[in-house]
């Protein structure tokens, strides 16, 4: 049996891989593993948890368990692999592309690095170490054109939230869930799945939550927490408010849990203050209006001003190339302007009406379902025949 290692370091890639992997069962699955791609069989070599980071500072603070993450890969990758998966994560990806190049196996970068916001530098390391790339964005086919040859394939498969993205409540099964009286309306609070970002991120939205009740007294907020951060976010949120904690069905607290808590939130959500991430994408897909926000630290910041060479953050308006989400940064990510502009969603329906429509217009943009299908295809040919 072949033996294909992948490789994440975020949840959102968890996500991706864990879907990948249902499809690769005939192969042996190791890997940098989140709690999904583990649900579904794939043999932990080291956890995302332990290199997940966000900025400069929280980087140096992890290098050390970084390090010894990426020397247990190297030595994985020796023992015998066939193939190797990257998502995304370039910053310990890249480094570990090219270990498996000089030890002959076979490379796949599933889901690009964002090389057209920043680090363009990377797209030369990239195709130099990678013998097929699966891309989910289809204006990444004029970045990577170019370089396409015998050594490096690209391939377009489209994006695979449309196959992951399922719900299965309704505001008549899941208020009942969860004891929320039927009068009140929804508000979501997703703080990120990263400690970083419910440590700075959370207590910001719990405070805009209790500025919201002042105006309004049909409010209930749901905090939907990863697997991996529920005890973080526990110890931050203030029971008075009218919040609700839910997490997944992976965990062990005793909490609501369903299979998708997120996507539930967004979906019977009227509005959804989110944090930047793939999260602001699912939530266009979703299509229920929402703001972004996000804050780090200042010289995180400043770096990232210096790199970063697009007009906006949030996925659904890079690729509308509009801002039809708001977005609330650094400074402006505070209770009180995340308190106003989403007062302005909730009482003014011209405003919420305008970004449902662009919301959909975002979605259909992404093509058609099946991409994970797609992408393992590609993954298997590379695997049998050598090449695609």
């Amino acid at each position: 049996m072949k033996k294909v290692f992948i490789s994440v370091g975020e949840i959102s890639g968890d996500n991706y891989a864990s879907e990948l992997a249902k499809h690769l069962k005939e192969y042996e699955l190791i890997g940098i593993t989140g709690p999904k791609m583990r649900a579904v069989g794939v043999k932990p070599i080291a956890n995302l948890e332990d290199i997940s980071v966000v900025g400069l500072t929280e980087a140096l603070s992890k290098y050390k368990k970084i390090k010894e993450v990426f020397k247990q890969s190297v030595q994985a990758l020796k023992s015998g692999v066939d193939l190797l998966i990257v998502v995304d994560f370039p910053g310990f990806n890249i480094k570990l592309l090219k270990e498996a190049k000089k030890l002959g196996i076979k490379t796949v970068y599933f889901i690009s690095p964002q090389v057209w916001a920043w680090g363009s530098g990377r797209v030369k390391e990239i195709v130099e170490n990678t013998d097929l790339l699966i891309s989910i964005l289809p204006f990444e086919e004029e970045i990577y054109k170019p370089y396409v040859s015998d050594k490096f394939k690209f391939a377009y498969v489209g994006h695979p939230l449309l196959d992951i993205i399922k719900t299965y409540e309704n505001e008549d099964s899941f208020k009942p869930k969860l004891n929320i009286p039927k009068n009140k309306r929804i508000i979501g609070l997703l703080a990120g799945s990263r400690e970083s970002e419910v440590n700075v991120i959370l207590p910001i939205l719990i405070e805009a939550a209790r500025l919201l009740t002042k105006t309004f007294d049909d409010l209930h907020f749901l905090i939907p927490a990863t697997v991996n951060m529920v005890d973080r976010v526990l110890e931050k949120v203030d029971f008075s408010l009218p919040i609700t904690v839910i997490t997944s069905n992976l965990s062990d607290k005793n909490l609501p849990k369903f299979e998708n808590p997120s996507y539930e939130v967004m979906k019977n959500a009227v509005f959804s203050i989110i944090t930047s991430g793939t999260a602001t994408l699912e939530a266009a897909i979703i299509g229920n209006p929402f703001i972004i926000v996000y804050k780090v630290s200042p010289i995180t910041y400043f770096i990232g001003k210096k790199l970063v060479k697009i007009n906006y953050l949030g996925l659904p308006n890079i690729i509308a190339g509009n801002e039809i989400v708001p977005e609330l940064l650094q400074d402006r990510c505070n209770p009180l302007d995340i308190a106003n502009k989403t007062l302005e969603f909730l009482t003014d329906k011209n405003l919420y009406e305008t970004q449902k429509r662009n919301l959909e217009i975002v979605r259909k943009s992404l093509g058609e379902k099946g991409a994970i299908e797609r992408a393992s295809n590609l993954i298997r040919t590379l695997l049998e025949k050598g090449q695609v």
